[in-house]
């Protein structure tokens, strides 16, 4: 029996993820470095050549998450903070006019999260938040088993808010290492575990960051579960305990009782749950 498929994205600051999804699982996928500030044309051609790789003859619709707030009916995408061009861009309807299918667009983070809880770390919950430590910071949210966007679909940016001299962007992703110590986070981490104390004590400070972030969010939705993605997240087993003691300091210790923070386990959670989110706008 042939299952129809359904091409998903997930667009990030420097690459673009991008799989066939049939039946519940991504059956192929590749990833394809993305220059984020080219043209507005260049773009548009670049997405139609990621798409172009999986779409087939039984491809009934396209999802795509962004990194940015978008317009989920109209599929209008709006002030994409490391996609310079996409100051206000119908996504949706460009590609519709290309492929004659339906196509869905959401925020990224918000695909990653409904992909943990429907495939990943969040299933069995009913209230999740998926935290992405990638380019940027960003936050989704799952309340008795439903997405929350917000109106504008800019729910969960927590990597804007202001913190030390900066933003909590410079201080709880990829760009804490770079702009501290001058070196990308996955060489630091190969450093870390072979023993290298200043690295070590690199990732502890990261940690410390993020029991900042995470007690902004915990203040705000009190969820069950905190599955942190992005690529960030591979060096998990560096950081958790420093959060785990920045959290000591939290005014209510039951909900950090009752609190779980996880890894993601599903190599392809934003590209699942785009697929789920399109199909469920379907019905």
């Amino acid at each position: 029996m042939s299952f129809p498929s359904i091409v998903t994205l997930d667009i990030g600051g420097t690459k673009i993820n991008a799989g066939r999804y049939v039946n519940g699982v991504i059956e192929d996928s590749r990833s394809f470095k993305f220059c984020a500030n080219a043209n507005l044309e260049n773009i548009e051609a670049f997405i139609i050549h990621c798409i172009d790789t999986f779409f087939i003859q039984n491809t009934i619709g396209i999802a795509i998450g962004v990194p940015c707030i978008v317009d989920t009916q109209l599929g209008v995408v709006y002030d994409a903070v490391n996609i310079p061009a996409w100051k206000k861009f119908d996504l949706k309807s460009r590609l519709e006019q290309h492929y004659k299918v339906e196509v869905y667009v959401n925020n990224d983070v918000n695909c990653f999260t409904a992909g943990e809880h429907k495939f990943g770390a969040g299933k069995g919950y009913n209230d999740i938040v998926g935290l992405c430590l990638g380019t940027g910071v960003g936050s989704g949210f799952i309340i008795q088993n439903q997405l929350y966007q917000g109106q504008n679909c800019s729910a969960g940016e927590v990597g804007e808010i202001s913190y030390l001299n900066s933003t909590i962007d410079d201080y709880c992703s990829g760009r804490f290492f770079e702009l501290q110590y001058g070196v990308n986070g996955a060489e630091l981490a190969l450093s870390a575990r072979a023993g290298d104390t200043h690295a070590i004590a690199a990732f502890e400070q990261f940690g410390q960051h993020l029991a900042h972030a995470i007690a902004h969010l915990l203040l705000i939705i009190d969820p069950q579960v905190i599955v942190i993605g992005g690529s960030v997240s591979h060096s998990f087993d560096l950081f958790i305990e420093a959060v785990w003691k920045g959290l000591k300091t939290f005014p209510y210790q039951k909900v950090i009782q009752n609190l779980t923070i996880s890894p993601s386990n599903q190599h392809d959670s934003a590209l699942l749950g785009a697929a789920h989110l399109h199909l469920a706008s379907l019905r």
